[in-house]
């Protein structure tokens, strides 16, 4: 195993190329605290550690409608090792490292059956519905700026309450729209149009219920002239509301009264108080060397 240390000096090191692009470090599902994938520790851990996430070092965003990596991303392996377990009706909860201001869009969370191992599912052939979504309100906030100012970093869907019992993947994604009609000086190597930022996890849903919404697969769910991914993030007087991309948001037949669950927090080490405090820490400073270098990167405009 790489030395922790030798991690982060990589880390910091790679700053301007990698940390400039948010990911999801944690995720709370039915009040149960999961570490997700930490692309600056995890991917420097052997053997891999078993988390609810797919594994993989990229934070750079997909352009391609119609590349596999829509699906689940560009690196999406290994596969999750571990398997969070929800109540139908219950909450789930993303936590992102700092996103970038710049980078405003639509945020969306999509799941889909499946059978057999989790190692060995194609995920291009899982039929994904969409499950939660936000874009921008009445008074021209987007959903990616509230991520930054008001939820401290995370995002929440509800599971719905009629699905199916089962495993499920679950596809979380911010979709950015602000080089969707032009790139900023500086910036003109990156196409345009919208990036795709999105990350899979794994899920077994418990309850009683007997729903299976027909869903999409990645590549095909979206369409390249989608009014949504021609839209003007920038100008104030771009006509509200934004219309939506993709399927339509399932919605449950029916609500849930759950008794909540009492808060418990997956050891991202398996090793103990201490190796657990030790990992905590070092990816407190990932964070903040994170959270500089988006800073920096919303300063150039990009």
């Amino acid at each position: 195993m790489r030395s922790v240390h030798a991690a982060l000096v990589l880390v910091l090191a790679l700053a301007g190329e990698a940390l400039g692009h948010g990911y999801i470090y944690r995720v709370t599902a039915d009040n149960t605290v999961y570490p997700g994938w930490d692309i600056f520790l995890d991917s420097y851990t052997s053997p891999a550690p078993a988390r609810v996430a797919y594994g993989g070092g990229q934070t750079g965003p997909v352009f391609d409608l119609k590349s596999k990596a829509m699906a689940c991303g560009q690196t999406h392996n290994p596969a999750p090792g571990a398997v969070a377990e929800v109540r139908a009706g219950s909450n789930v909860t993303f936590h992102w490292s700092r996103w970038l201001y710049s980078h405003k869009g639509p945020i969306t969370a999509f799941m889909a059956p499946y059978d057999g191992p989790i190692s060995k599912v194609d995920v291009n052939k899982l039929e994904f519905f969409k499950i939660g979504q936000e874009d921008v309100d009445s008074q021209g906030v987007w959903a990616t700026t509230k991520l930054l100012d008001s939820t401290n970093g995370t995002w929440t869907t509800t599971i719905p309450a009629d699905i199916k019992p089962g495993t499920y993947v679950i596809r979380h994604e911010i979709i950015a729209l602000h080089f969707a009609l032009h790139t900023n000086p500086g910036f003109e190597w990156s196409p345009i149009g919208p990036q795709f930022y999105m990350t899979c996890f794994n899920f077994k849903v418990t309850g009683s219920g007997t729903a299976t919404p027909k869903g999409v697969t990645f590549p095909g769910a979206y369409v390249k002239d989608e009014s949504g991914f021609k839209y003007d993030v920038f100008n104030t007087k771009t006509v509200l509301p934004y219309p939506p991309v993709g399927p339509a948001l399932y919605q449950s037949s029916v609500s849930a009264q759950l008794t909540p669950k009492e808060l418990v927090m997956i050891s991202p080490t398996g090793k103990g108080d201490a190796a657990d405090a030790t990992y905590f820490k070092n990816q407190e400073t990932v964070l903040k060397a994170q959270s500089a270098t988006t800073e920096a990167f919303d300063a150039a405009g990009g």
